[in-house]
């Protein structure tokens, strides 16, 4: 019994102190590279989602929206350029049709 606890315990010591099997390199196209293209895509983002927030705040007023509007579609614009992952895209389209049906609402 002893003799397995001790076993279990160098195991425990050796996997601990690197005596296991490397750990893999990093990869750029593994999991990390993707976390890094939507952390970018959050950075890219956060100029175009504040601009198409301030229209869609102001879309109850269309004197205060309308000249919103184009910085907010410029800035959609912009960060359309950039997006790298497919939740970016979907997530700037629902903001641009927002933009867009506020457009609307305020001719």
């Amino acid at each position: 019994m002893k003799r397995g606890i001790a076993a279990a315990v160098a195991l425990l010591v050796m996997s601990a102190c690197g005596g296991g099997k490397p750990a893999p390199s990093p990869s750029p196209s593994g999991l990390g590279a993707q976390l890094k293209a939507m952390e970018m895509d959050m950075n890219t983002m956060a100029a175009a989602n504040a601009a198409a927030s301030d229209v869609i705040r102001a879309s109850g007023d269309c004197d205060a929206a309308r000249p919103l509007i184009p910085t907010a579609n410029a800035r959609l614009d912009e960060a359309e350029r950039k997006v790298q992952t497919s939740t970016g895209r979907t997530t700037l389209n629902a903001l641009r049709k927002k933009v867009r049906d506020v457009a609307e609402n305020c001719p």
